[in-house]
């Protein structure tokens, strides 16, 4: 009797720990199934609410009247399949909820500026990661002002950032209270006033250099003046709004007040027609440029939606894009396009004629090389690059 009971708790011992063992090594399995994540994504936790509120008053800001608150392989790559991006508006972060990002094995936790030449020359370049002034947690986006200010959105800090043009520390406004951690593109209008699109809220922000808020615009649906993943925002010579929207497949178009005017486009790889928008930019013609990361082109178009040429195609090879993003222009109207995978900027006539590129994969920036440029504008044909997984923005004649 006293070896069947020894035996008999052996075996629960047994089978109790087989299923343990089963649960603890397939848990990352189930979870990821529960989540719909895979092993090379992250978590991180939001606590901010998801009311929209005010901006802290902007730090360091000498805005102190109490107005509004500051807030060459020519290898073709097959074309990725034809499947609408989920049509539901994203919804808001709530408190202590988790998000996913992805998360690159690879990834150096870097973010940067980088200052260069036209020509590809270095002169500078600035930034590191942390939460200081003048660090980067995710840079995402940049801007330029024409006193070579530069501006510089973080989705995980959840803020903007202001330089000098040489990378000296403003000021900074904005915290995870009243932007989300879904920030996008940063522009400047033809007034001098920064604009910031926070598509996790459905946001378009108008702020003065100092970061005090001016207006907001939008909330989040698919219908006129509403916003549906919207990534870009440009400015005509009437200081009129276009932006681009991943889910809505569209171009928007406002008054300076915020008024909807109009839209164009719809689902497709047809002219007029987009299946992941990303950058728009508006030339000194009026003519309006967005870049499709999974059509792998760049469409121009009229300030009233006129489709005028395209060009691109998805590949390695000159004039293809895998992954286009920030678009801008220097004195001669060429047009620069950020080919993101490629590691590179693409230049072109205004016309979609390929001219040459400038940069490689690489972590050395004094070799004009990227490891994931993200975002280019060009001030007094000085052209300065975002590369996201470097850290500083750098600075290119």
């Amino acid at each position: 009797m006293i070896l069947g009971t020894t035996t008999i708790l052996l075996i629960c011992v047994l089978i109790t720990s087989l299923a343990y063992n089963s649960l603890f090594y397939n848990l990352p399995n189930v979870f990821s199934q529960v989540f719909e994540v895979d092993e090379n994504d992250y978590f991180e936790f939001d606590d901010s609410s998801s009311e929209d509120t005010k901006s802290d008053s902007a730090k360091k800001s000498d805005d102190k009247s109490g107005e509004k608150e500051s807030a060459d392989d020519s290898t073709t790559k097959s074309k990725k399949p034809m499947k609408k991006s989920k049509s539901n508006v994203d919804e808001d972060y709530s408190p202590s909820i988790a998000y996913v990002g992805k998360y690159d094995k690879e990834d150096v936790e870097q973010h940067y500026v980088q200052k260069y030449y036209l020509n590809g020359t270095l002169i500078s370049s600035w930034g590191e990661r942390g939460t200081g002034d003048g660090q980067f947690l995710h840079a995402h986006n940049l801007a330029v002002d024409s006193d070579e200010n530069v501006y510089v959105t973080d989705e995980r800090r959840s803020d903007v950032q202001k330089f000098d043009s040489d990378g000296n520390f403003l000021l900074s406004w904005g915290n995870a209270t009243f932007f989300s951690h879904k920030m996008e593109d940063v522009n400047i209008d033809r007034e001098g006033n920064v604009w910031v699109v926070d598509w996790g809220k459905g946001k378009l922000h108008k702020f003065s250099p100092n970061g005090t808020l001016l207006m907001s615009v939008g909330k989040k649906g698919d219908g006129e003046g509403e916003f549906n993943r919207s990534w870009g925002v440009a400015f005509d010579k009437d200081n009129n709004i276009y932006t681009s929207e991943k889910y809505a497949y569209r171009i928007q178009k406002f008054d300076p007040e915020g008024n909807f005017i109009k839209t164009w486009g719809k689902f497709g790889e047809g002219d007029k027609e987009f299946r992941h928008l990303h950058a728009i930019a508006i030339d000194s013609k009026d003519n309006i440029y967005v870049d499709d990361e999974d059509n792998g082109n760049v469409q121009k178009f009229s300030k009233d939606g006129k489709f005028i040429t395209s060009w691109g195609s998805i590949g390695k090879g000159e004039g293809q894009f895998d992954e286009p993003h920030g678009i801008t222009f220097d004195s001669k109207g060429n047009v620069y396009v950020v080919d993101t995978q490629n590691n590179r900027v693409q230049v072109f006539t205004p016309e979609g004629k390929y001219i040459r590129s400038i940069g490689t994969e690489g972590a050395d920036p004094e070799k004009g090389e990227f490891l994931l440029i993200h975002d280019v504008d060009i001030e007094n044909d000085i052209m300065y690059v975002l590369d996201s997984r470097d850290a500083h923005p750098n600075k290119i004649n």
